[in-house]
C-alpha cells in the first residue's frame, strides 16, 4: 500500500489534473458571457435597500 502513495508516477498525474482544474475553473470564470452577472453581484454591496 505504502507503494502507490509514493509512486512518483500518480503524484505527477495528480498534479496535471489539479492543474487542468485550475486552468478550467480560471478560464469559467472569465469567460465573455459571465462579465454581467459578476458585474451585477459586485455592486449588491452599493445598492439601496430595494422593498
Amino acid at each position: 500500500m505504502k507503494q502507490i502513495f509514493a509512486s512518483a508516477d500518480y503524484g505527477l498525474l495528480g498534479l496535471i489534473l489539479f492543474f487542468m482544474f485550475f486552468i478550467f475553473i480560471t478560464l469559467w470564470t472569465f469567460r465573455p458571457s459571465a462579465k454581467k452577472k459578476y458585474k451585477d453581484i459586485g455592486n449588491i454591496p452599493l445598492k439601496e435597500n430595494e422593498k
